[in-house]
């Protein structure tokens, strides 16, 4: 990674996306969400010890065969118990990183009931609630929002944190976030895509300078992800202004996943334009079946 300040020293996955999706036959880029003006920003109604939290997350559980497939509309599961390990799908974190798929890297419920019982919180909402991640912005700012705030209200829930997974689940997390703070609920995202939350703007990002997928600390260890989602309440509580981001203290180790990620050279080519084929060829078959999400 450069230490040279002329460059960025997080990855841009903006840029990134672009080429790659360029490679796999692609030819009109992504246009990234780019709201007209800054988000609103809404005070803490009290204490952090006396509020109750949500969590809003881009992961879904998987069916019992593995099969990944996007979810069509938001949800809401109970908190308790949590769900099991089998969640969430592969492309929507960076495999090649870390081999493991544990749940509070990315769903941290355990991590935050513990903040709860320390103090830090008066309770978790009785329920965590998912969004689809979706590249229709549209359908994010009119549909997804409105709905997920909708259960935050139904459960009484003061303050949410959401924790997105992929480049476009930062984009949908972003829209969600502007609409809840907009609508009276303040919120902390926690997220590794920091050139998208900022195209975007949000209220309160920490950003946790890891591979995708694992925005609250590095599988098997339980400290790191307690200290992340302690820091996202830090700021969540601290931040006095729209737009602001705390690069978080923590580390992952190996850096070969920045330029890992999303490769386009001479050794990936071939095989990227043959999965941009059959990506379109699944593209054309959940139209034909009716199905809203593209992944």
């Amino acid at each position: 990674m450069s230490t040279d300040s002329a460059y960025r020293r997080f990855v841009s996955y903006i840029d990134k996306s672009r080429d790659f999706y360029a490679a796999q036959g692609y030819a009109q880029p992504y246009r990234w969400a780019s709201p007209a003006g800054p988000p609103a920003f809404c005070p803490l109604p009290g204490p952090l010890s006396s509020l109750r939290l949500g969590l809003v997350t881009t992961a879904f559980p998987l069916p019992a065969d593995g099969a990944a497939a996007a979810i069509e509309r938001p949800y809401a599961a109970a908190s308790e118990p949590p769900p099991a390990t089998r969640f969430t799908a592969d492309l929507n974190r960076d495999t090649d990183a870390a081999p493991a798929n544990e749940r509070e890297s990315f769903l941290p419920l355990a991590r935050l009931q513990e903040l709860v019982a320390a103090g830090r919180l008066a309770s978790f909402s009785p329920r965590f609630y998912g969004v689809p991640f979706d590249y229709s912005q549209r359908r994010t700012s009119e549909q997804d929002a409105p709905a997920v705030l909708e259960s935050l209200r139904a459960d009484e829930v003061d303050v949410a944190m959401l924790v997105p997974h992929c480049p476009v689940c930062h984009q949908s997390v972003a829209l969600v976030a502007r609409h809840l703070e907009a609508n009276g609920i303040p919120t902390v995202v926690v997220g590794s895509a920091r050139d998208i939350i900022e195209e975007i703007g949000v209220p309160r990002f920490l950003f946790v300078d890891f591979p995708l997928g694992y925005p609250t600390g590095r599988p098997g260890d339980p400290e790191q992800q307690r200290s992340i989602c302690s820091q996202a309440l830090h700021l969540l509580g601290g931040a006095w202004a729209a737009g602001t981001t705390v690069h978080a203290d923590a580390e992952w180790g190996d850096d070969a996943w920045r330029a890992n990620y999303m490769r386009v050279d001479d050794t990936t080519r071939a095989s990227l334009a043959v999965a941009g084929a059959s990506r379109r060829d699944d593209q054309r078959r959940a139209r034909t079946e009716g199905r809203a999400r593209l992944s």
